[in-house]
């Protein structure tokens, strides 16, 4: 079974009813969703000095800003890919941070989808196409969504409902 396919299952099929704006604040503040930059500036840094490359920090942060924006906007951004990956490697970051960068912004994209409590079509089609283009295996991203949803229905009280 497809990761497409284990987001649908694991979404329950019932009618969304739309929740508060409060409670839709209250995640998107739990998980970072309405911060420019997820993390905190500290822990990020501290980070990115361990990090054995040459590449400063502030290559460092200017290339995750744009590795999160080219995700979100998928699928229009999909031929930017390629750059990025591209700049990446022209900055010599090492692979470990890049996939680790990678698989942050993933997760943050399965946030992003759940947040309101409903993953659409749109929001299927643009987390199958991060994790291809990530190189995610289909077993390791079922994971990260296993867990995301479960601590969303947590935090909401009630089920992430699929509009697909």
């Amino acid at each position: 079974m497809g990761f497409f396919d284990a987001l649908r299952r694991l979404l329950h099929h019932d009618t969304h009813a739309r929740g508060d704006l409060d409670t839709r604040k209250r995640i998107r503040g739990a998980w970072g969703l309405d911060e420019e930059e997820p993390g905190s500036g500290d822990e990020r840094h501290a980070a990115d000095e361990t990090a054995a490359g040459t590449a400063s920090t502030y290559d460092r942060s200017q290339w995750d800003k744009k590795l999160r924006k080219i995700l979100e906007e998928l699928p229009s951004s999909q031929p930017s890919w390629h750059d990025l990956m591209t700049e990446a490697h022209a900055l010599e970051f090492e692979p470990a941070w890049i996939a680790d960068r990678q698989r942050e912004a993933f997760a943050f994209l399965i946030r992003k989808a759940v947040s309101d409590r409903v993953v659409s079509e749109d929001d299927h089609h643009k987390l199958d196409l991060a994790r291809k283009l990530i190189g995610i295996p289909e077993a390791e991203a079922e994971q990260v969504l296993h867990d995301i949803v479960a601590e969303a229905e947590a935090f909401f009280g009630t089920p992430v409902k699929d509009e697909a």
